[in-house]
């Protein structure tokens, strides 16, 4: 047996098993069962294994849930309230675990979420047997974290937790919280508190050591929770995104270079179920499954609907590629690093290519504090790099109901050849609509109105998703994005014909005598297939990678949707540099393995 999973002591953004061996999470969440309990998993579990998955994620957690441990009396099963622990869902974790060890997963228990201590969207706690008005010691949520009977009664949940699953090899780690930050009167200081004490706990009480951690529905996380050593790795949550591949590299390159711990995107997603839908492909998932892996990821990003998603639309098949490509690969003796390669045309004199750039901020915020919500300009270089791109907020604040975060957006443009400029618009506030209005050059072109129609209903509105653009011309251009409705919409941009050269995003990790390369053309997204917008076939193109040391190099060149390697090459290194060229014709992604021929030891006469 390999053991159980720990932070990797030589490369402390990997995971690696007590023999050494390294683990990188390829799976999906898997929470609850649908309608048939454990035969669910008897059915969704090998199907994922057959394709080289090897995670899920369980909650232990809420009232309808088969699994839920701790619950009220006369809930499904036999939950007899607090402090007492339903032994039919127990009978199922312990099978649900047992199979997970058999099929070679590890699983991510989760032990509560935010839903037990809210009254908001998605509430469960007038059924939380912690309301004081079943006799629990809270009067209101936010006690939970400091009430001195509530810890006390929580710590002998995971005193059962550890007593009855401790034990096994397929828990990967116990997970505190689902998305704490959404618990009513959520207090950043008070929850870190709550989590230092408690992981405390466990480790005191867990001879087998396992992982920590917990989740946050805002994807930057708290950074107060986050930081804490007591939280061995680190999670995202993140929906919604135009650019998946995009959105992915942003977010582990700055918790990479925030925490120095394991990464990945515990739960990731266009979005709503109904939005899942507009891409049965899986293009997003695809794409943030591939980029996750050459983007310092931990693991791969973990779909959330795992059964009117994956199961519904057949989608194990995007899991098997990315297993056979990361087979072999010791990520945690590796220490990859990213690197930069240089893209260009194979041929001075080539046809001029003309790329598009999609822009997918990464900041949100209901804080009038924050800084991201006040007006700014962005300077869009040629390459694609942005100015102050951290200010850039994928939520475009309304003037009625919260003028204080109103946020317009400026954007500094040079178009090498006419294009357009395009507002992505994935979801707007169900609290009174919004609008939108793009300006060029002081002059208004589009002014769109998505009100709210829906009064009695505050879900995401998500009947005006899409892209909204103007045409552009050559040269230097002024635009600015405003909302003027009453509240937010969720937002992305994309600039046509603007990047001179291939089209063509490289994601890398290298070290001195290897190195992983994922080539995307960048127009391959889910939101281009959703509004018919067909990827421009990119020609031939070089990709230099450079600081190798010398020597015989192989180049695998791997089809990213059959798992296959398509040819391998093999050149002499001396100057430190290795090119590789691209298909012609490229329209989705292709990915490279590159390591250096080992000489064989001669024998001994």
């Amino acid at each position: 047996a390999k053991g159980y999973v720990r932070t990797s002591s030589g490369s402390p953004l990997y995971f690696e098993f007590d023999s050494g061996d390294s683990y990188f999470p390829i799976g999906e969440n898997m929470c609850w069962p649908k309608d048939r309990g454990t035969y669910d998993y008897d059915e969704w579990m090998p199907k994922l294994a057959a394709n080289g998955g090897n995670y899920i994620r369980l909650w232990l957690i809420n009232e309808w849930n088969e699994l839920g441990l701790e619950r009220l009396s006369g809930s499904p099963g036999d939950g007899n309230g607090l402090g007492r622990y339903d032994q039919q869902a127990a009978w199922r974790i312990d099978y649900i675990l047992g199979l997970a060890q058999e099929l070679g997963f590890e699983v991510l228990v989760c032990i509560e979420s935010f839903n037990s201590l809210s009254t908001g969207p998605h509430p469960l706690w007038e059924r939380y047997p912690y309301n004081a008005a079943h006799d629990g010691p809270c009067a209101a949520p936010p006690e939970f974290f400091t009430d001195p009977e509530a810890k006390r009664l929580f710590k002998r949940r995971l005193r059962y937790l550890l007593a009855r699953w401790g034990y096994s090899r397929a828990v990967l780690a116990w997970e505190f919280w689902n998305e704490v930050d959404l618990t009513d009167g959520y207090d950043s200081e008070a929850v870190a508190e709550w989590h230092r004490e408690m992981a405390r706990y466990v480790r005191a009480i867990d001879p087998w050591s396992h992982l920590l951690t917990t989740s946050f529905a805002a994807t930057a996380g708290d950074s107060a929770i986050d930081g804490l050593p007591e939280m061995d790795f680190v999670q995202s949550h993140s929906y919604g995104a135009a650019d998946m591949a995009g959105n992915v590299k942003g977010w582990a390159e700055r918790k990479a270079e925030a925490y120095a711990k394991p990464h990945y995107f515990g739960e990731f997603g266009v979005g709503t179920p109904w939005g899942e839908r507009s891409d049965p492909a899986g293009i997003h998932h695809h794409n943030g499954l591939w980029a996750a892996m050459h983007s310092q990821c931990a693991g791969t990003p973990m779909t959330w609907w795992w059964c009117c998603y994956v199961e519904k639309h057949g989608l194990y098949d995007n899991f098997g590629p990315v297993a056979a490509f990361a087979d072999g690969i010791e990520w945690a003796v590796e220490a990859y690093t990213p690197a930069a390669p240089a893209v260009r045309c194979r041929e001075e004199g080539s046809p001029a290519e003309f790329g598009s750039v999609t822009v997918t901020p990464q900041r949100g915020s209901w804080d009038a504090d924050d800084p991201s919500n006040r007006p700014h300009t962005f300077v869009i270089h040629k390459h694609g790099a942005i100015t102050n791109s951290a200010l850039l907020s994928r939520v475009l604040h309304g003037l009625r109901n919260h003028p204080d975060k109103h946020n317009p957006a400026t954007f500094d443009v040079d178009y090498p050849v006419p294009g357009r400029f395009e507002v992505i618009v994935d979801g707007v506030s169900g609290h009174g609509g919004a609008s939108l209005t793009i300006s060029l050059d002081g002059k208004a072109r589009l002014v769109a109105g998505f009100p709210d129609d829906r009064p009695d209903d505050t879900e995401t509105i998500h009947s005006y998703d899409g892209a909204y653009g103007i045409d552009v011309p050559p040269g230097r251009h002024s635009i600015l994005v405003e909302n003027e409705g009453a509240d937010w919409c969720y937002v992305s941009y994309r600039l046509t014909n603007y990047l001179a050269g291939p089209n063509l995003r490289v994601l890398a990790l290298s070290n001195r005598t290897s190195a992983l390369l994922w080539v995307q053309n960048r127009d391959h997204t889910w939101t281009n297939h959703r509004e018919g917008i067909t990827a421009k076939p990119v020609s031939v193109a070089e990709i230099e990678t450079d600081g190798f040391e010398a020597g015989d190099y192989e180049i695998e060149e791997w089809d990213t949707y059959t798992g296959t390697v398509v040819q391998v090459t093999t050149i002499e290194v001396d100057d430190g540099a290795i090119v590789v060229r691209t298909p012609d014709g490229l329209t989705t992604d292709v990915a490279y393995k590159i390591r250096r021929i080992e000489e064989e030891p001669h024998e001994r006469p």
